[in-house]
């Protein structure tokens, strides 16, 4: 699972998402940024290697719609 945290949208000016297993979990889970490239901010405690290795490959297929949305996101909650 992949999902925006709010906190960081309103807080952050880089995008980043947070990749966890089954519900949030924001403070265990991984989160990485998109810009100004993909890398690990933090790895978590859910995620195995191999699936943390998954979700990457997955974020960099879908960066730019990611971005899209983040930024979106990002612009209707600052209003």
């Amino acid at each position: 699972m992949i999902w925006f945290h709010s906190h960081d949208v309103l807080h952050e000016n880089r995008a980043s998402v947070h990749v966890g297993k089954g519900s949030q979990d924001d403070n265990n889970d991984a989160k990485i940024w998109l810009e100004p490239k993909i890398e690990i901010a933090r790895a978590g405690k859910h995620l195995r290697t191999h699936e943390l290795n998954k979700a990457l490959k997955v974020i960099e297929q879908e960066k730019d719609y990611l971005l899209e949305e983040w930024h979106d996101y990002r612009h209707k909650a600052k209003r």
